[in-house]
């Protein structure tokens, strides 16, 4: 039996306009692209119409695929020259690389703490822009065998439960969800691997139940159920995103979170399954 203690979330600042930033770029040009391996020395131009061109790097967690694809597909259909990279992965792994040196454009975080990290640590350059945000969900194996009805249950002994390690996001969040529902965590599994693992270990059946992204339950497709958590019991991270210091390509750096924080990117966010900043 553990007892949880609160996290707290805290929005960051914005980022300049995509106008602003492609008249910067019609004036002042661009940096050097960008990859996943050794940076390129071609500078990256910008065409008669100022669109931006070179090759963008976007690091960010795994269970944001889906949104990040659509985002980059858009974007690199309104700016024709760019070449959007994924480079996903666990979020502390991508931390490391990023202190390593490893090139990179555009961080994406699942939660605004993440991005302090970041932040202190000198990564970001200018401020960061909450894009969206994704609730917690209870995931369940096919047919709710063990009759879990809601958050109660994370506290039942009786219950196979799987929450996040805890010095993970959504372990973070899943510390404030019991907190804020006075509930003392019974966690058979503190799951290493994130939501996304534990959606699996609910498909399998190893849990009974598990506190997850809602974002990351369809990807259990037809073995899991998704249990929604009332709004007033529920929380949420704040998925964030900042262009980083060390990008090569700083103008389309920081026109792609420009795109993620407007009215298109946020579209895309909700498509996704998540919710309004």
């Amino acid at each position: 039996m553990m007892r949880t203690g609160v996290l707290t979330g805290r929005r960051v600042g914005g980022v300049a306009p995509l106008l602003a930033v492609v008249l910067l770029v019609s004036a002042c040009g661009g940096g050097a692209d960008a990859t996943d391996a050794v940076p390129s020395t071609a500078a990256p131009q910008t065409s008669a119409a100022g669109s931006l061109t070179g090759t963008l790097t976007v690091m960010a967690p795994g269970p944001l695929k889906g949104f990040l694809e659509a985002a980059k597909s858009r974007f690199e259909a309104d700016n024709p020259g760019i070449t959007v990279q994924m480079n996903l992965g666990h979020v502390p792994t991508l931390l490391t690389q990023i202190e390593g040196g490893v090139p990179a454009d555009v961080l994406v975080t699942p939660d605004a703490g993440t991005m302090g990290q970041a932040t202190s640590k000198g990564m970001v350059s200018g401020a960061a822009d909450v894009i969206a945000r994704s609730p917690m969900a209870l995931v369940v194996p096919a047919g709710n065998p063990a009759g879990v009805k809601g958050v109660d249950s994370l506290g039942a002994a009786s219950l196979r439960v799987g929450v996040c390690a805890m010095e993970l996001p959504c372990g973070k969040l899943s510390q404030s969800l019991a907190s804020k529902s006075s509930i003392s965590l019974d966690a058979d599994t503190l799951e290493p691997g994130g939501s996304a693992a534990i959606v699996t270990k609910a498909s399998t059946g190893e849990i009974d139940v598990g506190l997850v992204f809602a974002t990351d339950v369809p990807a259990g497709g037809d073995k899991v159920e998704s249990i929604v958590i009332p709004e007033s019991a529920n929380v949420s991270s704040e998925v964030s995103a900042a262009a980083l210091a060390a990008s090569s390509n700083a103008t389309a750096a920081e026109a792609f979170v420009a795109f993620l924080a407007s009215s298109g990117g946020l579209e895309l966010a909700s498509k996704a399954g998540f919710l309004k900043p």
